[in-house]
């Protein structure tokens, strides 16, 4: 595609004006900054970040959407990264708060260092699942512990808990520790454990009987680990996942925000709870303003650009090299006119063990 065959208006998922929901809209084609391109944005994956943003958190006229796999179709002045026309790139971008940013529409706007180019063998579907939540297994497992990328190695025999092993982060955060040299323990419900363990988990625990999974979880580990996970940290998993530490318990690694201070001194008194929003890596402070009961708002955090900028650069390597698969696609055919039953299907905790993809172009 020449810059000439660009049009001038694209179909994307776009907040309403009245309703908390989404619908498609026809918009102008988003222009570039100076490390920028334009793809035509081929698949589209789905997070719970997505839906969330369409039913309490963004503002009418915003595009929606993060992750995506797309086809450049223009390129910037000055890019970080040498990028060309009619290259295969995935990532993603901070959809859901920016009516020119987003990965559920035609076209879409991506800075050059905040993508990768796909590796040879990897379905461009599967590469979309390369997003939001890779990045924050990245975020817990490597920044926070102050670990090199692989193939760095943790002492051998260390267990390390991931509770939401089965979820989109968990399924990332699990061969990614297993590339450190951790034994994995998985925390999820029991139809999942085959899946965990077809993604490196050692051992599997149900979190249904939580008194069952603390004594389970020290026994396998030998009386408990100094790192965890929680990818899910509401108030029930990140208290369960802390409680299975054991007394060995350092850091505890939560995403979204961290417990008030008064529980994390009754259920985690001298642990590190260390959150995690893959959003602070785009390095910009932004508010959440229609959000109750008040605003959040995210800081920018510069170390966490430089951090996601090496994740990408770092990730074809981690992808052939250290069997980092993608998550388990659920392809949904129908574009962009699928996206709001996702949501719903999602929303209402329909979606289990796989990553449900778009195919937009």
């Amino acid at each position: 595609m020449s810059t000439n065959d660009i049009p001038k208006t694209m179909k994307a998922i776009v907040q309403q004006e009245k309703e908390r929901w989404i619908s498609i809209q026809e918009i102008p084609v988003p222009q570039l900054d100076s490390n920028e391109v334009l793809i035509k944005v081929d698949y589209a994956a789905q997070n719970p970040t997505d839906w969330k943003h369409a039913y309490k958190q963004s503002e009418p006229g915003v595009i929606n959407g993060c992750d995506f796999a797309g086809t450049i179709v223009k390129l910037g002045e000055n890019l970080k990264i040498p990028l060309k026309v009619g290259d295969k790139i995935a990532g993603c971008t901070h959809g859901g708060i920016y009516k020119d940013r987003g990965s559920y529409a035609e076209y879409a706007r991506i800075e050059s260092d905040m993508c990768f180019k796909i590796p040879e063998g990897l379905k461009p579907e599967e590469a979309a699942t390369y997003g939001v939540a890779w990045v924050t297994a990245c975020q817990a497992i490597l920044e926070s512990q102050k670990h090199a990328f692989p193939p760095e190695k943790v002492p051998e025999g260390s267990w390390y808990i991931i509770n939401g092993a089965s979820s989109s982060v968990g399924l990332f955060a699990i061969p990614l520790a297993k590339a450190l040299g951790y034994k994995v323990l998985g925390v999820c419900s029991p139809h999942s454990f085959d899946l965990i363990k077809s993604y490196g988990a050692d051992e599997a625990v149900s979190y249904h009987d939580k008194d069952a999974a603390i004594a389970k979880a020290k026994e396998i580990t030998g009386g408990g680990v100094p790192f965890a996970f929680d990818t899910i940290s509401e108030s029930e998993t990140w208290k369960l996942t802390v409680a299975m530490m054991g007394d060995k318990a350092k850091q505890l690694n939560l995403i979204l925000m961290p417990p008030s201070e008064e529980d994390q001194k009754k259920y985690a008194p001298g642990v590190k709870i260390d959150w995690t929003l893959m959003y602070t890596l785009f390095g910009r402070e932004f508010n959440f303003t229609p959000v109750a009961p008040k605003p959040m708002i995210i800081p920018a955090k510069p170390e966490d650009r430089k951090f996601g900028e090496d994740v990408f650069a770092k990730t074809p390597e981690l992808i052939t090299k250290y069997g980092i698969k993608p998550n388990p696609v659920d392809l949904r055919s129908g574009g962009l006119n699928d996206v709001s039953d996702g949501f719903k299907h999602m929303k209402d905790g329909k979606v289990s063990g796989k990553k449900l993809v778009y195919k937009i172009a």
